[in-house]
């Protein structure tokens, strides 16, 4: 089986729903993983191997925070010149690594509808939504129609939240198939000695969130988070996105406010066993509706309480098992009530996590890859 895989997003990024999934694909099977380029990123032009997969960059279309190249990208002229000139890239690409003619492409980058029908036309297609695409900031109007030709073209689409499956076009809402997020259940199974070194040094109780710091995090709450309860420290783990390093300084200057970088995935266990509580402090909108977080499976794989808006149906499915806010104010509340029952439930918490192990996750989309290729 020659798989390729279309992201937006790079692979050595965080080890994301894309990269849990392929991991655990059956050996032989090989995978071409074509990433967007991104500025100040490791842009890797030559293929690069890790086991069975295959990576490298293509500079194809992506959110663009610059002003000009928006404005730019607006011209229909220009975006066809874009177009032609990746699909001869991507299949120098193609024929250069062996993967001509692949049994099945995987796209969760929406901007490549139309080199799929300039350079895969005969190939069946996987849509992979997993996020709402068209909501994120900067998502330029022309991008629509890539996702409604994306929709028409696949054969499946694979959603990882019901949310997701509802934004899907009714006339292609037959296709889609709910594959949920999950979280890598051996990492949480090894014995924790002691806490991080950076965390060794910071007073306790640790409020704890683990991820990217984006548009989706909720800087307001985090503020009055660290207002309210001056007697906890509030640690912040993972990268920060550009647009929101000038909130993240404003919040630094409290005084029980640590950010402590992004750290390596086989690390995160044991940030999360030496937290007293975690949190998932998204804001409510379009874009946040669609998740289904990682983090939250991840949280209650080391058997934390868990303190989340109710941003979706699949945190809200969950709301005997963490504590749930609706607004800002009953956050914090909850995040009192969470430090009371901090040892509580800890294994139906983890019973909880195990049955999202993320092997299920790719079993299930292995099936489906199957299914497709046989319909062939």
């Amino acid at each position: 089986m020659k798989i390729l895989f279309l992201a937006e997003i790079k692979w050595r990024y965080l080890r994301t729903r894309k990269q849990q999934i392929l991991r655990r694909f059956p050996k032989d099977w090989q995978i071409l993983f074509i990433e967007p380029y991104a500025v100040g990123k490791d842009n890797r032009f030559r293929p690069q191997r890790e086991e069975n997969i295959v990576y490298l960059t293509v500079p194809y279309f992506k959110n663009f925070p610059q002003r000009w190249l928006q404005c730019l990208l607006q011209v229909s002229l220009v975006r066809g010149v874009v177009i032609v000139l990746n699909a001869l890239w991507l299949s120098s690409i193609l024929r250069s690594t062996g993967f001509r003619r692949p049994e099945i492409v995987m796209v969760s980058n929406i901007y490549y509808a139309p080199i799929l029908r300039l350079l895969l036309r005969n190939r069946p297609v996987i849509y992979e939504c997993n996020d709402d695409h068209l909501s994120f900031p900067l998502t330029p109007v022309w991008a629509k129609n890539y996702f409604l030709s994306l929709c028409r073209r696949a054969e499946r689409i694979t959603c990882s939240s019901q949310a997701l499956c509802e934004i899907i076009p009714p006339a292609a809402r037959e296709k889609t198939v709910l594959i949920g997020n999950g979280v890598d259940i051996s990492l949480f199974s090894r014995t924790m000695d002691a806490p991080p070194e950076a965390l060794q040094k910071i007073p306790r109780p640790i409020l704890l969130y683990l991820g990217a710091l984006s548009e989706w995090i909720d800087f307001d709450l985090l503020e009055r988070i660290a207002a309210t309860h001056q007697d906890k420290t509030l640690a912040l783990v993972g990268p920060v996105a550009a647009a929101m390093r000038p909130r993240l300084q404003r919040l630094l200057a409290a005084p029980n406010v640590w950010h402590l970088g992004e750290v390596n995935h086989d690390e995160i266990a044991a940030y999360i066993f030496a937290a007293n509580v975690c949190l998932i402090p998204f804001v409510k909108n379009q874009l946040t509706r669609g998740v289904n977080p990682n983090k939250l499976y991840e949280y209650l794989a080391a058997g934390k309480a868990v303190v989340s808006i109710d941003i979706s149906p699949e945190v809200v499915a969950l709301q005997h098992e963490i504590f749930l806010a609706s607004d800002p104010q009953s956050f914090l509340q909850q995040i009192d009530q969470a430090l009371l029952q901090t040892h509580g439930r800890r294994e139906q918490r983890r019973a909880l996590a195990a049955a999202n192990d993320w092997q299920e996750k790719a079993n299930q989309m292995v099936r489906l890859i199957k299914e497709v290729c046989e319909k062939r």
